[in-house]
C-alpha cells in the first residue's frame, strides 16, 4: 500500500504543446472571464469545436496537462464531460464523437483517471460512467483487465483509480434485472477474490490515513452496488461471506480517530461507516429472517446471515447508539441508518430479544434525546426562520433525519404486539410525567432544558396519535391530556413550543370526544385555539397552525365555529401563501374551499390572484429549492381547480378569472410544464364547461393541446379530450366556421397521426372517442369527414388487439350511421368494406367469454351507441340498403333484440346496486352519527371529485371482481367497466335506445311492410318474445322520460 497518494502521481514526461492544444486553452480561459461577453464567445467556440475529429481527445489530454492552471484544466474536464455525454451515443448508436476518438479515449481514460488530481478526477469518472453504460462489455471488453491490473498493483494511486473505475462499473448494474446481470457475475468473478483481500489490508493497517478511508468507502458502494438487487453466486460461498461480513462487523465497531477536539469529528470516517450501515440495512432487510426464503435460491446465503450476522449486527448497532449517551459524536446520517436498523428489527422475535434488555434505555437514553429540540433548531428558527419552516416539510430530510426515524421506531413499536404491549406503557407514562413536570415549573420562570424536553414529548405524542386514539386505555385519556398540557403550551413563550403544541392538536382533531367528532365544547376549543395561532408573531407557528387546521376543517361537522371567522381567515392565509411556499398549507386552503364552497365566491377572485402569484413564484425558484417550489406549484394548481368547482354556479365569476389563470394555461401546455399538465388540463376543462361560453382566448389553447399529444404528451390524450370535448360540444359553431387554424381539420389530423404511430391500444382510446364526438355534436355538418373517419377506423380495426379499442373503433361506424346512414352505406359499398364490417360487427356482439359474459360492448353507452348505429339502417329507403344487409336483416334484428336486452339487464343491475347503495346509507344513518365519518365520507368526498365537472367523456374507471374470465389480463378489460356518469352531457341524453328500437321497427313496418316482413317473420319464438317484451319495456320507458321531462319543466 505504499506509493504516491491519489491524485499526486508523477506527470507523464512534458512535451512541447501542439498549436492545437494552445489555441483549445485560451478558448478555455475565456470560459473562466469574468466578462460575461467573452465568456459567452468561448462558450460558443467550444460548442463549434465538438463535433471535429480530435476535439474530445484534445480536451482529455488538456484536463492532465500539469504545467496548466488547474481551473482550466477543470474546465477542459467538464467541457469532455458534457461532450462524452452528449456525443458518445447510446447502444447501436454511434452519437457524433468519431470513432478513432472513441477509441484514443478509451485506451487512455483509465490512465487519466489514475493520474489526475481529485477535482479532475470527478468529472472523468462522470465521463467513464458514460462510456460504460454505452459501450461494456461488448465494445469495450479490455475495460475489465485494465482494472484488474490496477487493482493488483501496490502503488497507492493506480490502485485508487481501479478502485474508481470497478465503481462506475458495478455501478451501471445496481438496478438491472436478473437476466442483465450476467456481465456484473463475470466481474465478480474475476475481481471479487482480490478485492475483499485490498479490504482485509486496509483495514489491519495500524495507522489509516484518508486515503484509506476513500479506498474503504469505494469498496463498500461496490458492494453495494453488486448485491443491491441479489447477491451473486461466489458472495454466497461460505469462505467469502464469512471474510466480507468480517470486514463489516469490524468497520462498525471500529473507532472513529478524533481530530484533535470533540467538535472536529473525521468525516470521511463516518461516510464510511455510513456506507457500512447501508449494506447491513439491505442485507438484514433481504435475507435476515431466512424462515422468509426458505424457497428461494438464496435460503442458504440468508441461514447464513440469520446465524451469523443478523444479531451481531445489532449488537454492534446498539452499542454505537450507546456512545450518544456518553456525549460521543456520531454522524446524523449514521444515527437514522442505525434506528432503520433497530426498526426493521422490531416485528422479529430473534432481534427484539437482543433489543429487549436495553430497551429503556433504547428509549430513554438515545431516542427520546434525538427527539428534543436541539441546539442546531434553535439557531436556525432565530437565524431563517423561513429554512426552519422548508425543512420542517421537505420530504427529504424527513428520510434522512435522525429525528424522523425516531417517530418511525416509535411508530413501528407500538403497531406490533409484543414491543407495543411490553413497551409502550412506561413510554407514555415517562412522557405524560415529563409534560405534568413542565406544566408545574412553568411559573418558577423559563427552563431551556425543560422546553425542549417538553417539544421531544410532544413530538412522540402526535406521531402515536393515531394508536393513542384508538387504544384503551390512553384514549380514555386524551381529552383531558389536550386540555391540560396542549393548550396551555400554546401561549408559552418559546415559539418552537407552540408550533409543536399546535401540530399535536392536529393530529388530535379527529378525534371522538365526549360530545363527538368534529363538534361539542372541546372540539370548539381547539379549533378556536389553533386559528388564534395563525396571528403568532412567529413564522414556522403560524406555518404549522395553517396546516394543522386542515384536520380540524376535514372534519368539522358545524360550519358556524369557522364561518364568522372566513374572512379573517382566508386573509390570514393569503398572506402566508405570499411568505412561505408550503404543499401542506396549500391543502389547508383547498379544505375551507371545499368546506365552504357555497361562500367562497366573493373571495374566489383574490384567493385565485394569490395562488397564481404564488404560482410562478414557485415556479420560477423550483431550480433553487429542490424540487418543494414544484410541488407548492402543484398545491396551488389543485387550489385553483377547487376554487373553480365551489363557484361554477356562477358562470359569469369564470369571465373574471380567466384574465388571472391563462397565463398559467397558456405557458403550462408545453413541455416546461409536463409536470403539471394534468392539473392544467383540469382548470382548461373547467373553464371550457361552465364559462358562459369559450372564449377567443381559451380557443388559443386547441393547437397547442393538438400539438402537444402528437409531439410529447400522448399519455395525456385522455385528459386532453375533456376540453377538446367541451369545445366541440359548447363552442359547435367556432368549432366548424373558424378557418385560421381549421379545428375541425387539426382533429381528424390529430386521430390520423395518432393512429400512425407506434403507440400501444392504450394510448390510441381518445382517438375514436374524439371522432365519436364530433359525429354526435356536429350532425349534418361534417359530412365530407364522414368517409376519411370511416376509413381511419376501420384500417385500425384491422390491427387492434385489445377489445376496448376494438369497440370504439366499430362504433365510430355505428355513429356515422347514426349521423347519416344513406352516406355511411354509400361510403362502405363505394370501398367494398359491407360485408367485412357487418361481419366483424356482428360477430363481436355475439362474443361471449368462458363464464358467458359479454365479450363487447359492455358499457352502457357501447350498447346504446350500438343499437342507435344498427337501427338507422331501419330508417333506408328499399333502394338504399345494401344487397348484403338485405340478407342480413334476420341477423340485424337478432343483434338488436340482443343489445337491448343486454342493456336492459345492465340498466336494472345499476338500478338494484343503488336501491341497495342508498338501504345502507338510509341504516348507517340510524347509528351513531359520530361513527358515519372515515372511510364513508373519503369515499362520498372521492365521489365529489370524480363528477366535477360533466364532460360528455368525463368517466370513473370501475372493475368488477367477479370478471376473471380470459380477457381479465388485458387493460382494456379493467378499462370495458368505465362507468359513465349519469350526468354527463350528450345530443343523446334525449334518446332512449329502447323507444328509439321500438320506433325504428314500427317505422319500418309503416314505411316498407315487405321488408319488415322478411326481417321478422323468420325470427325464432325465443327472439319474438324478446321483441315483445322490449316493446312493454319501452312503453314504460316513454312514460317514465315523459313524467321526468314535465317534472324538468316543471321546476324551470
Amino acid at each position: 500500500m505504499n506509493g504516491t497518494a491519489p491524485g499526486a502521481a508523477a506527470p507523464p514526461p512534458q512535451q512541447q504543446v501542439p498549436q492545437d492544444i494552445a489555441n483549445l486553452c485560451q478558448i478555455l480561459q475565456g470560459c473562466l472571464s469574468p466578462q460575461r461577453e467573452v465568456m459567452k464567445v468561448a462558450e460558443e467556440q467550444l460548442k463549434l469545436l465538438e463535433k471535429n475529429q480530435g476535439q474530445s481527445v484534445n480536451l482529455l489530454q488538456v484536463t492532465l496537462a500539469d504545467s496548466l492552471d488547474l481551473a482550466i484544466r477543470q474546465v477542459a474536464a467538464i467541457s469532455f464531460k458534457n461532450l462524452v455525454s452528449k456525443g458518445w451515443g447510446k447502444e447501436d448508436d454511434p452519437g457524433y464523437i468519431p470513432a478513432v476518438d472513441r477509441d484514443l479515449i478509451k485506451q487512455n481514460l483509465l490512465q487519466a483517471l489514475i493520474h489526475a488530481p481529485p477535482l479532475v478526477r470527478v468529472q472523468l469518472g462522470e465521463c467513464l460512467k458514460s462510456i460504460v453504460y454505452v459501450d461494456y462489455p461488448k465494445q469495450w471488453p479490455a475495460l475489465l483487465s485494465e482494472i484488474h491490473t490496477c487493482l493488483v498493483n501496490q502503488d497507492t494511486s493506480r490502485l485508487y483509480g481501479g478502485l474508481f473505475a470497478l465503481r462506475m462499473l458495478t455501478r451501471k448494474y445496481e438496478y438491472k434485472n436478473e437476466d442483465e446481470r450476467v456481465p456484473l457475475y463475470e466481474i465478480v468473478n474475476s475481481v471479487f477474490p482480490i478485492l475483499v483481500q485490498i479490504f482485509q489490508q486496509l483495514i489491519s493497517l495500524e495507522t489509516k490515513v484518508v486515503e484509506h478511508v476513500e479506498m474503504m468507502k469505494l469498496i463498500c458502494k461496490i458492494f453495494w452496488s453488486t448485491v443491491y438487487l441479489s447477491v451473486p453466486q461466489l458472495l454466497m460461498q461460505p469462505e467469502h461471506s464469512h471474510a466480507w461480513m468480517n470486514c463489516f462487523k469490524i468497520l462498525l465497531q471500529h473507532p472513529v480517530p478524533q481530530g484533535g477536539s470533540h467538535n472536529e469529528p473525521q468525516e470521511p470516517w463516518w461516510k464510511l461507516k455510513k456506507w457500512v450501515l447501508h449494506i447491513v440495512n439491505r442485507l438484514f432487510n433481504k435475507y435476515g429472517i431466512s424462515t422468509k426464503l426458505k424457497k428461494e435460491p438464496y435460503y442458504p446465503f440468508a441461514l447464513f446471515f440469520e446465524t451469523n450476522c443478523t444479531c451481531q449486527f445489532l449488537e454492534t448497532i446498539l452499542r454505537l447508539l450507546a456512545c450518544l449517551t456518553q456525549g460521543q459524536y456520531v454522524s446524523p446520517r449514521s444515527i437514522n441508518l442505525a434506528l432503520q436498523y433497530l426498526t426493521h428489527a422490531l416485528p422479529h422475535k430473534l432481534t427484539y430479544g437482543v433489543m429487549k434488555p436495553h430497551f429503556q434505555q433504547i428509549m430513554f437514553s438515545v431516542l427520546f434525546p434525538l427527539a428534543c429540540f436541539q441546539n442546531e433548531d434553535s439557531e436556525l428558527w432565530e437565524e431563517d426562520p423561513h429554512e426552519y419552516v422548508r425543512k420542517g416539510y421537505d420530504l427529504m430530510e424527513d428520510l434522512y433525519s435522525p429525528r424522523s426515524q425516531v417517530m418511525h421506531f416509535f411508530i413501528d413499536m407500538a403497531s406490533y404486539k409484543h414491543p407495543c404491549k411490553e413497551n409502550l406503557p412506561n413510554l407514555v407514562n415517562h412522557l405524560g410525567e415529563l409534560l405534568r413536570q413542565f406544566i408545574s415549573k412553568t411559573s418558577e420562570g423559563r427552563n431551556t432544558t425543560l422546553e425542549r424536553q417538553a417539544d421531544g414529548a410532544l413530538l412522540i405524542m402526535g406521531s402515536l396519535s393515531e394508536k393513542l386514539k384508538s387504544t384503551v386505555p390512553y384514549k380514555n385519556s386524551i381529552e383531558q391530556m389536550l386540555h391540560h398540557f396542549m393548550l396551555p403550551i400554546l401561549n408559552h413563550p418559546a415559539g418552537h413550543l407552540r408550533a409543536k403544541a399546535v401540530w399535536c392538536l392536529g393530529m388530535f382533531a379527529d378525534f371522538k370526544f365526549q360530545e363527538g367528532r368534529g363538534k361539542g365544547s372541546t372540539f370548539s376549543i381547539l379549533l378556536s385555539s389553533t386559528v388564534a395561532r395563525l396571528q403568532d408573531p412567529e413564522l414556522p407557528v403560524r406555518v404549522d397552525a395553517s396546516v394543522a387546521l386542515r384536520s380540524f376543517v376535514e372534519i368539522l361537522k358545524d360550519l358556524e365555529l369557522l364561518r364568522p371567522l372566513l374572512p379573517q381567515l382566508l386573509n390570514e392565509f393569503l398572506k402566508l401563501i405570499n411568505e412561505v411556499d408550503n404543499d401542506d398549507m396549500i391543502n389547508t386552503l383547498e379544505a375551507i374551499v371545499e368546506k365552504f364552497e357555497d361562500e367562497i365566491a366573493p373571495f374566489a377572485l383574490t384567493i385565485c390572484q394569490h395562488l397564481a402569484q404564488n404560482f410562478w413564484k414557485c415556479i420560477d425558484n423550483d431550480e433553487d429549492d429542490d424540487g418543494m417550489g414544484a410541488l407548492a406549484a402543484l398545491g396551488c394548481l389543485r387550489a385553483m381547480t377547487t376554487i373553480l368547482e365551489s363557484v361554477s354556479s356562477i358562470p359569469d365569476l369564470y369571465n373574471d378569472l380567466e384574465p388571472v389563470i391563462f397565463p398559467i394555461m397558456h405557458r403550462m401546455i408545453s413541455t416546461e410544464g409536463q409536470d403539471v399538465l394534468e392539473e392544467v388540463l383540469e382548470i382548461v376543462s373547467y373553464f371550457t364547461y361552465y364559462a358562459p361560453s369559450i372564449s377567443p382566448n381559451m380557443w388559443r389553447l386547441w393547437p397547442m393541446m393538438v400539438e402537444a399529444v402528437s409531439d410529447w404528451a400522448i399519455e395525456y390524450f385522455e385528459n386532453i379530450l375533456v376540453p377538446l370535448d367541451n369545445f366541440i360540444s359548447r363552442g359547435t359553431e367556432y368549432f366548424l366556421t373558424w378557418k385560421d387554424p381549421d379545428f375541425l381539420q387539426s382533429a381528424y389530423q390529430l386521430v390520423e397521426r395518432t393512429f400512425n404511430m407506434d403507440l400501444t391500444d392504450d394510448d390510441l382510446l381518445s382517438g375514436p372517442r374524439l371522432l365519436e364526438c364530433i359525429m354526435l355534436h356536429c350532425k349534418g355538418r361534417v359530412d365530407h369527414y364522414i368517409e376519411p373517419f370511416i376509413l381511419l377506423a376501420v384500417a385500425k380495426l384491422k390491427t387492434a388487439q385489445k377489445n376496448l379499442l376494438k369497440d370504439l373503433l366499430m362504433q365510430v361506424v355505428a355513429n356515422a350511421l347514426y349521423y347519416n346512414a344513406a352516406l355511411t352505406v354509400q361510403i362502405l359499398q363505394k370501398h367494398g368494406l359491407v360485408s367485412e364490417v357487418f361481419t366483424v360487427w356482428f360477430q363481436m356482439i355475439w362474443k361471449t367469454t368462458e363464464k358467458g359474459r359479454v365479450g363487447h360492448f359492455r358499457r352502457e353507452n357501447d350498447k346504446k351507441i350500438n343499437v342507435l348505429g344498427l337501427c338507422s339502417l331501419l330508417h333506408l329507403q328499399g333502394g338504399q340498403v345494401p344487397p348484403e344487409i338485405n340478407a342480413g336483416g334476420v341477423q340485424v334484428i337478432q343483434g338488436l333484440a340482443k343489445l337491448c336486452a343486454d342493456l336492459k339487464e345492465l340498466r336494472d343491475k345499476k338500478e338494484g346496486e343503488s336501491e341497495s347503495e342508498e338501504e345502507g346509507s338510509s341504516d348507517e344513518d340510524e347509528e351513531d352519527e359520530e361513527e358515519v365519518f372515515d372511510e364513508d365520507d373519503e369515499e362520498d368526498e372521492d365521489e365529489d371529485t370524480s363528477a366535477r365537472f360533466k364532460s360528455s367523456r368525463n368517466r370513473d374507471l370501475k372493475f368488477e371482481e367477479e370478471d376473471d374470465d380470459e380477457y381479465d389480463d388485458e387493460w382494456d378489460d379493467i378499462l370495458d367497466y368505465w362507468d359513465e356518469d349519469e350526468d354527463t352531457a350528450s345530443p343523446l341524453d334525449q334518446v332512449d335506445a329502447h323507444v328509439f328500437f321500438t320506433d325504428s321497427l314500427t317505422f319500418l313496418q309503416g314505411s316498407d311492410p315487405a321488408r319488415f316482413a322478411s326481417y321478422t317473420g323468420t325470427l325464432d319464438t325465443n327472439t319474438q318474445q324478446a321483441l315483445q317484451a322490449m316493446a312493454g319495456y319501452a312503453a314504460q320507458r316513454r312514460q317514465t322520460l315523459a313524467k321526468l321531462a314535465a317534472e324538468n319543466a316543471a321546476t324551470k
